[in-house]
């Protein structure tokens, strides 16, 4: 399949990363040629990296690297091609232009996928002259690694689409899910959310260190959500009597933390404050440079997925 990414930045130059991965010829589009200079650089440091790794022969990563096909020409990367990921910055009336821009150029049976973390595919697709095709395939930060993407359909998306999308995507080694209907910030972003709020908010009222926080959740709370979500961690924690007990049980508990918890929806400046001093002591900041903590997240990522996942390339 010859596939577009448009917009090359953090996401954008992952989602072509996986692409070319899976064997897909790539274009990657955007209008500055430092951003692509540094997708590409991005992709063979990543690559070189895991052909160190996993002992992959360098025939495989430049076979790769050569997917890859850098252009600032949008009908170059466009024309022709069967699949499009639009990873723009998110700001509604960029993506509309970019959707608009697009379908004069692709097939009319082109799939024109946003990477949006949470605007509405039927507000985006109404510049798009083949709105049918238009669709929401958000990733999870990396998306070459990270399995999950929310599939969100438009008012005008058509079943025929939503359906491409999932196949293309389980074929890719994705784990899909289908919203059944638009929300803003979708499901991974909501639930993100409000435990990103409860952190800061206990920061911010000196609870505890964002460091600990950090730990509570990646020690903890992450490594219990890695093997199963929410309900069914609760529903094993009603003991052979299930959630029906924990919620009868454990329900008052629930209110009375919920009843202390923050309802705020503007982060207040001293949380902002707190948050950006605490992540700047920690020691794993102050003692690696910014590459190395993503290198050092991606390794321990592919370990996890290996083992909770079956993952390999």
């Amino acid at each position: 399949m010859r596939i577009a990414c448009v917009g090359t930045g953090v996401i954008g130059r992952s989602w072509a990363l996986l692409f070319a991965l899976r064997g897909h010829e790539v274009n990657l589009y955007d209008v500055s040629e430092e951003v692509l200079r540094n997708a590409r650089v991005y992709a063979r440091s990543w690559l070189e990296a895991f052909t160190l790794k996993e002992k992959w022969e360098k025939k495989k990563l430049e076979e790769t690297m050569a997917r890859l096909r850098p252009t600032t020409n949008l009908r170059a990367a466009v024309e022709g091609v069967d699949y499009v990921q639009e990873s723009t910055p998110e700001d509604l009336g960029l993506k509309k232009n970019a959707f608009r821009e697009v379908s004069l150029i692709a097939k009319p049976s082109t799939i024109l996928a946003s990477s949006t973390s949470g605007l509405s595919m039927s507000e985006i697709q109404k510049a798009s002259l083949r709105p049918e095709r238009c669709i929401t395939v958000h990733p999870i930060n990396p998306p070459h690694l990270i399995p999950l993407v929310e599939i969100v359909r438009g008012r005008e998306t058509s079943e025929d689409s939503v359906r491409r999308v999932y196949d293309f995507m389980s074929a890719l080694g994705k784990t899909p899910v289908v919203l059944r209907r638009e929300v803003p910030g979708f499901i991974f972003n909501r639930l993100s959310a409000v435990l990103w709020r409860e952190a800061l908010d206990l920061l911010d009222k000196g609870v505890a260190t964002a460091e600990d926080i950090d730990k509570v959740v990646s020690s903890a709370l992450g490594l219990r959500f890695a093997v199963m979500g929410p309900f069914l961690t609760y529903h094993l924690g009603g003991g052979e009597k299930g959630l029906e007990y924990f919620i009868e049980h454990l329900g008052p508990a629930f209110s009375d933390w919920w009843r202390s918890m923050a309802t705020w929806t503007t982060i207040p400046s001293s949380a902002a404050e707190k948050a950006v001093e605490g992540v700047e002591q920690m020691e794993s900041v102050k003692e690696k440079p910014y590459n190395t903590l993503i290198a050092h997240r991606d390794e321990r990522l592919m370990e996890l997925l290996k083992l909770l996942h079956g993952w390999s390339l």
